[in-house]
């Protein structure tokens, strides 16, 4: 039997684009929230829209598991746009574990996501849950671009390189939402994956250079579901002899082009700030402007069109060039919705296998996942 989908966050700016493209495609996922009176008015909306439709909704806080983990059974699907994470996405992910529910976010912020690989991944291979997060515009199309990339390279890979762009005012073009998670991850520490393993690293404390169309952009280090996932897809194989048949992938870097000229001012910046986060009345500013952010329920700006591109370039060991994918698609929210859509309803009616914290290559093959973010409107334009 199908298991269910249930939608936390489902009246926020992400969760209701999300549960429109999950009644696209034929989903009926439960609504869920704080609100009832929102849950309800957006169940009517989507009924309006969905030809009669009639959608569950159900009332659970997200201070604890509980009321989430009485939603849910082993199978179903919990599907959580909630954040920012690091402040309220815990229980979410604990009562999916428990469950050995499947689970999917649309986190993009760094520490959360470490803490759900490292942390909540062992646990969900005890309970056979199945952990995916950062599944929409943060970090499906780096993980995908990364994988094609390293499989045109070949067995002698051993680096890869992602960087994430965008053509477009990005300040008018983000919702409350995403400027709550940018402003509870700024003090917050980041990582990387070299020489194997993943290693604590300053948030910004590297500045890479891109080639786009010809043109050199800047972008610096950032945290992200790549470094986790893409070295699973490279496992050292022998081969006749015990002879090593392919490189396993010793370094991981993803990297954030979005501020332009201003990449390496932003660098510095971080540098300076990171030390501040230290101090209790820097910390509590920072979290009461998230939480002002958040209340606000602001859109993104209309008539604010961007653009995306994502870069990754796969390199030997002494770091020559092997191969080079591009990816371009529109705005991280008409790409975010959709994505989450597919995955949830492939997870409710295929299952997703093994248990654990997986990358989206990993859970869904690259194959499909290509063709799944192509119909999402980010696809390959070219082999560089």
């Amino acid at each position: 039997m199908p298991g269910r989908i249930v939608l936390y966050g489902a009246t926020g700016y992400i969760g209701a684009r999300t549960a429109r493209a999950m009644v696209a495609s034929g989903a009926r996922p439960v609504l869920a929230g704080r609100d009832r009176g929102r849950l309800n008015a957006l169940a009517a909306r989507l009924a309006r829209t969905g030809e009669g439709i009639e959608l569950e909704t159900a009332v659970a806080g997200i201070e604890r598991p509980e009321p989430l983990r009485q939603l849910l059974e082993p199978g179903d699907v919990l599907v959580s746009t909630a954040g920012p994470f690091l402040k309220v996405g815990r229980s979410a992910v604990a009562a999916a574990v428990e469950a050995g529910a499947i689970y999917l976010d649309s986190s993009g912020e760094p520490p959360f996501i470490r803490q759900v690989f490292e942390e909540f991944g062992p646990r969900a291979e005890r309970t056979g849950a199945v952990l995916l997060t950062a599944f929409g515009y943060d970090y499906v199309p780096g993980n995908l671009a990364g994988a094609l990339a390293l499989e045109a390279a070949g067995p002698a890979a051993a680096r890869v390189r992602v960087g994430y762009f965008v053509r477009g005012n990005i300040r008018k073009g983000t919702s409350a939402g995403t400027r709550a998670s940018v402003a509870g991850v700024l003090l917050e520490p980041g990582y990387a994956f070299r020489g194997g393993r993943v290693v604590s690293e300053r948030t910004a404390a590297r500045v890479m250079s891109f080639e786009i169309d010809g043109k050199a952009r800047q972008a610096f280090s950032i945290g992200s579901s790549e470094h986790f996932a893409l070295p699973r897809l490279r496992p050292r194989a022998a081969g006749a002899g015990g002879i090593v048949a392919q490189a396993p992938l010793t370094e991981v870097g993803v990297y954030l082009g979005w501020f332009g000229a201003a990449t390496r001012l932003v660098s510095y910046a971080s540098a300076l700030a990171t030390p501040l986060g230290r101090l209790p009345g820097v910390r509590r500013a920072l979290d009461q402007q998230a939480r002002r952010v958040q209340r606000s329920r602001a859109a993104p700006g209309t008539g604010e069109a961007i653009r995306s591109d994502v870069v990754a370039v796969a390199g030997d060991a002494s770091g020559g060039k092997l191969a080079g994918v591009h990816l371009t698609g529109g705005d991280p929210y008409s790409f975010t919705a959709p994505m989450l859509a597919w995955a949830a309803g492939r997870a409710a009616t295929e299952g997703v296998r093994p248990a654990g914290a997986l990358g989206p290559v990993e859970a869904f093959g690259l194959g499909s996942l290509e063709s799944a973010c192509a119909d999402a409107g980010f696809s390959r334009e070219r082999r560089s």
